[in-house]
C-alpha cells in the first residue's frame, strides 16, 4: 500500500484537480492548486519562525482560508497542531496549552485579545503569531507570506508521525489529550470515503469548527477525495440554507441537536434544496421524527449516520440511508476497517442481543493520551478501546447504542437506559430537546428525572408529559420528576452534559 501523509493528500489533489474549487469561505475562493501552494508558502514562513518536526503548536481560529491553510502547513514541517476551542474561558485555554506543551501559538484576528490574555495565564508559549493583525509581541505570519517560496517544505514526515492533538470536550472531568497519527486520520477519511455518502463531486459544507473530531474528519475525508469545502465561521440556522442555496451545497452533516434548531427555522418551503445529494448526523442517537422531518425537508438527498469518537477520528459505524427509518436509536454497522465487540464487567463478550461495553479496534483508533499513560492504559487493552458506550447487536451485524455506561439509571435493581425513555419523550410534539438522568432516591436508590425543553410557543404542563409517556414505558421505567429548561448545556460536540443537569428539579 502506498504510504500517505494528510500533506500528501493536498498535494495530490493540487496534481490531479489544480483549477477545482477547493475552499469557499467569507474570506474568497480557491483552487486545490493556490491551496496546496499557499499552504507550502505558509510552511516555509513558519520554519523561518523556527517551528519544526515534533513540535506542538496551539492553534485558534474560526473556518476559514487561514486555518485550512495554516493546519496543512504545520503537518507539512511535521509539526502537531493542537487546535483549541474558541468557546472555552482563557484559564481552560491555558491548561490545554500547557499540558499540550506547545510552545508557539497560531491564531486568527478575532480572538487577538483573548491571546493577551492567555498570555498572562502560560509561561511556555514563546511564539505568539497573528494570521492578521498582530503587532508588538504578536508576528504576523501574513505580512511574511510574500517573502517566502511556495516549495514543498524539505521535510521528511509519515504516516506514524502525530497529525494532531485533539482535546475531548472533558464532559467529566479535565479534557484528554487525543493523538491521532496521519496514518490514523487517513484510515479514517478511507472509511467514511468507502462506507458513507460521500463523491469526490460534493460540495461539503463545513460549520462546526476543525476542533471538532467529526469536522476534522470531514475536512481530511474531502482532501482524500478531491471536494469542495464551503467554510463557515459561525453556525446560524437561516446562513446555513442560504449559503446552502447559494453554493449548490451537496452534503451537509450536523449533531441530532443542530439539524433540530435548523427544522424549527420558519419559512423552510422558500429554500431550494435539490443540490443536497447527502446529510448526515453524529453524536447521538437521531430520533425517528428528526430523521423524517429531514427526508422531508431534503428529498432528494440520502440521510445516513455515523457513530465514532475523537478516539478514533470519528468513524466506528455508520447506518446507510436504507435502514434509517427501519432500524431506530441503530447507529449502523462497523466501518469496513474497523472490528466491534460488546463485553460485561468481566471483560467478556456479552450474548447476541445483550447490552454490553462497547470496544473499537482499527488502524483509525488512537495510541492513547498526550501525557496521561494511566488514562491510556486503562482506555486500551491488546488494541481494543474502551468506548464507554453500552450497546447491543442484532443477529444482522447492526449495533444499537443504549446509552453511555455512566449514565445508566439502576432503579430497585433494575437497569434503566436514558436513551429509551428520551426517545418516547421526543415524539411528543412540543418537545424540543430532552434528557433523562438518574437522581439519589432513599427507597429505590435512582429516580428517574427529565430535563425539557418545549419548541417555541408550545405550553405543556410537567404533569402532562409524564402521563404521555405512561403509555410506552413499563411501570419501572416511569419518570417521577420533570422540569423545563429553555436549552439544555451542551458540549461543543453537541453531546448534552448532563453533569450540568443533576442539580434542581421539579415533581410532576
Amino acid at each position: 500500500m502506498v504510504k500517505l501523509t494528510l500533506p500528501d493528500l493536498l498535494a495530490r489533489c493540487a496534481a490531479k484537480f489544480p483549477g477545482k474549487e477547493a475552499i469557499v469561505s467569507e474570506e474568497g475562493r480557491w483552487t486545490f492548486a493556490e491551496w496546496n501552494s499557499n499552504a507550502n508558502r505558509r510552511a516555509c514562513a513558519l520554519a523561518g519562525l523556527g517551528i519544526g518536526k515534533g513540535d506542538h503548536v496551539a492553534t485558534l481560529f474560526l473556518n476559514g482560508r487561514d486555518v485550512l491553510e495554516t493546519y496543512l502547513a504545520l503537518m507539512k514541517l511535521g509539526a502537531v497542531p493542537v487546535p483549541l476551542n474558541a468557546r472555552l474561558s482563557p484559564r481552560e485555554l491555558a491548561y490545554i496549552v500547557d499540558h499540550s506543551q506547545a510552545a508557539s501559538l497560531i491564531f486568527g484576528p478575532q480572538f487577538r485579545n483573548v491571546s493577551e490574555q492567555l498570555a498572562r495565564e502560560v509561561s511556555g508559549v514563546r511564539r505568539w503569531i497573528a494570521c492578521g493583525g498582530g503587532d508588538g509581541e504578536q508576528t504576523d505570519l501574513n505580512r511574511l507570506l510574500a517573502d517566502y517560496p511556495a516549495d514543498e517544505p524539505d521535510a521528511a514526515v509519515d504516516e506514524n508521525d502525530l497529525a494532531c492533538i485533539l482535546y475531548t470536550a472533558g464532559t467529566t472531568g479535565r479534557p484528554k489529550g487525543v493523538m491521532l497519527s496521519h496514518g490514523n486520520c487517513l484510515w479514517a477519511s478511507v472509511n467514511l470515503a468507502q462506507d458513507s455518502e460521500f463523491d469526490s463531486s460534493f460540495r461539503v459544507l463545513l460549520v462546526f469548527p476543525l476542533y471538532h473530531a467529526a469536522a476534522f474528519s470531514l475536512m481530511t475525508t474531502c482532501l482524500y477525495l478531491g471536494c469542495t469545502l464551503i467554510a463557515m465561521s459561525e453556525f446560524n440556522p437561516q446562513k446555513v440554507m442560504e449559503v446552502m442555496v447559494r453554493e449548490k451545497v451537496s452534503k451537509m452533516a450536523f449533531p441530532p441537536t443542530v439539524w433540530n434548531f435548523i427544522l424549527q427555522l420558519p419559512g423552510l418551503e422558500q429554500y431550494d434544496t435539490s443540490s443536497v445529494e447527502s446529510v448526515s448526523s453524529g453524536a447521538e442517537a437521531m430520533p425517528l421524527e428528526t430523521k423524517r422531518k429531514l427526508l422531508q425537508l431534503f428529498p432528494k438527498a440520502k440521510l445516513g449516520e455515523t457513530y465514532g469518537m475523537t478516539e478514533t477520528a470519528a468513524a466506528i459505524t455508520t447506518l446507510k440511508p436504507r435502514y434509517v427509518l427501519a432500524k431506530t436509536a441503530c447507529v449502523g454497522q462497523p466501518f469496513t476497517n474497523v472490528e466491534i465487540r460488546l463485553t460485561d464487567a468481566r471483560d467478556q463478550d456479552v450474548p447476541l442481543g445483550e447490552v454490553g461495553e462497547i470496544l473499537v479496534r482499527g488502524p483509525n483508533v488512537t495510541n492513547g493520551y498526550f501525557r496521561d499513560e494511566n488514562e491510556t492504559a486503562r482506555a486500551i487493552k491488546d488494541g481494543w478501546l474502551r468506548t464507554g458506550d453500552l450497546g447491543r447487536l442484532d443477529r444482522d451485524g447492526f449495533l444499537y447504542l443504549v446509552d453511555r455506561k455512566k449514565d445508566m439509571i439502576i432503579s430497585g435493581g433494575e437497569n434503566i437506559y436514558p436513551r429509551e425513555i428520551e426517545e418516547v419523550l421526543y415524539t411528543h410534539p412540543a418537545v424540543s430537546e430532552a434528557a433523562v438522568i438518574g437522581l439519589p432516591d432513599p427507597v429505590w436508590g435512582e429516580k428517574i428525572h427529565a430535563v425539557v425543553s418545549l419548541k417555541p410557543g408550545s405550553s405543556l404542563t410537567a404533569a402532562d408529559l409524564i402521563e404521555f409517556c405512561k403509555q410506552y414505558l413499563a411501570g419501572y421505567k416511569k419518570i417521577r420528576s420533570l422540569e423545563f429548561v429553555d436549552k439544555l448545556p451542551r458540549s461543543p460536540a453537541g453531546k448534552v452534559l448532563k453533569r450540568l443537569l443533576k442539580g434542581t428539579e421539579n415533581t410532576g
